[in-house]
Order: structure tokens, then sequence, then C-alpha cells
């Protein structure tokens, strides 16, 4: 049997490496990963994606998928080129286009393709690793 994406077995499908902040919802023993935060349940690793997204825009002025993208998944580490396209194809929208993440599907849809992108196609209809409740729990908690 193959082992489940480290994203999704940290509750952590953004894969949001960990630092000096703590978190809400972050799990008391983070041992199980050196690098990457790991949550108590998948619904706070869908808030950490959100409040990340909106620190990107709030704090950056990060407002395109090219430079959301960039941030999120460096050149340095990631192939970033490939990282935007997949989302824009996703949102259906150009990589230097605005996307609006106060609109509901506008967030829901970003965050399902970075999902997607960071642990690979997911067992659910559409390559999902999470029902539609799960990522809606996720959005309320940021706020």
């Amino acid at each position: 049997m193959s082992r489940m994406p480290r994203g999704i077995r940290n509750h952590n499908p953004g894969n949001i490496d960990r630092g000096r902040d703590r978190w809400q919802g972050m799990a008391a023993d983070q041992s199980g990963d050196p690098r990457f935060v790991v949550f108590e349940a998948p619904e706070w690793g869908v808030r950490a994606i959100v409040r990340v997204l909106r620190s990107y825009r709030d704090r950056h002025g990060l407002s395109t998928v090219r430079a959301i993208i960039a941030r999120w998944a460096p050149p340095a580490e990631n192939r970033t080129d490939l990282y935007v396209g997949f989302v824009c194809d996703r949102l259906g929208v150009g990589p230097d286009e605005t996307v609006d993440i106060d609109r509901p599907e506008v967030l829901r849809t970003l965050v399902r393709a970075i999902i997607q992108k960071e642990c690979g196609p997911g067992p659910l209809p559409g390559g999902d690793w999470y029902d539609q409740d799960t990522l809606d729990a996720g959005i309320r908690r940021a706020g």
C-alpha cells in the first residue's frame, strides 16, 4: 500500500513551512515532520492556506496567480511555471489577471488547486482530497 502524501498525513495540504508562528489548530506534537507544520485536523490546514493567501493580498499586494504562486512555491524549490499554469487552468484565468479571493468560489477553487498541486491527485472526484464540507469548514475557520 502506498503512503499518503505528506501534506495529507500532516493535515497540512498546503505544505506550509513551520516557523516561529504558532498556528491555530497546530498539533501539540510537531515531531512527525522536521519541516512542515502538523495540524490537528484538515480543516485547520485549509484555514492556514486561506490565512496565508489573505496575507499575500493584504500585506504584500499579491493578487494574480503568477504573483501568489511565485511566493507560495518559489522557483528555487519548485517548477513555479507549471504550478501557475495548473492553477490558472483550474480558475479559468490568465497568470496576470487579478483573482478576487473574497469571492467564495474563487477562493475555494484556488485552495483546491493548491492542495492538488501540493499533494497530487486525490481519490475524490476531480482529484480532490477533501469534500466540500471539509473545505468550507476550513474556510469558515479563517474568518
